[in-house]
């Protein structure tokens, strides 16, 4: 009995030895905002987000890779820092502000939701390929309201892939902060038309 006890704590104390705490993984990339604080004035280029929508499998915290045309992996050990919606929306705030347009939560829209546009994007793929590298597809759509209805302004869908400049879930964060960037890019030019201010 006691020498099962001893086999016992010493098979506990070679797990706890093994063990590796350093085997989860996390990521999360970030668009830098200007140095001086945003000042917000009336006649600023104005714009609502309502929702950054992630479907399907990428719709979680484990990034996800395809590695095969009709086959994922989804990471054990390799994860977003947080949800990726939350991410992307918080890039796409601060993307938008460092073009010179107010972007602002729908939830915080006030009563003047009628005199700006509401954005909405939906990301259908946001994943790993295996020879496309970073994948983002989706579809954006600008609204405008008029009283308690809302009518499609205008709407694109995006197809973009980004080559990993290096293996590995470091050059992948790196190749989806490129097509978010080149999103942004297309939406704010799209913003700043002159028949959206």
């Amino acid at each position: 009995m006691r020498l099962t006890s001893i086999l016992g704590v010493f098979a506990l104390f070679l797990v706890g030895c093994s063990s590796n705490v350093d085997s989860h993984k996390y990521y999360k990339f970030s668009v830098n905002g200007k140095n001086s604080p945003a000042k917000i004035s009336g006649s600023r280029q104005r714009v609502y987000i309502d929702t950054i929508s992630i479907l399907g499998a990428a719709n979680q915290q484990a990034l996800v890779q395809y590695t095969d045309e009709n086959q994922i992996n989804i990471a054990n050990f390799h994860y977003w820092a947080e949800h990726p919606k939350n991410m992307l929306m918080q890039a796409t705030h601060t993307y938008l502000a460092n073009k010179g347009i107010y972007a602002i939560p729908l939830a915080f829209a006030g009563d003047d939701l009628e005199q700006h546009l509401t954005l909405k994007i939906v990301v259908h793929e946001f994943a790993g390929h295996f020879t496309n590298g970073a994948v983002l597809k989706g579809n954006w759509y600008l609204y405008q309201h008029h009283k308690r209805n809302k009518t499609l302004h205008s709407s694109s869908a995006f197809s973009l892939s980004n080559s990993l400049e290096n293996d590995g879930f470091e050059s992948l964060d790196a190749a989806h902060k490129n097509n978010w960037l080149l999103l942004m890019k297309d939406i704010s030019q799209q913003l700043n038309l002159p028949d959206h201010e």
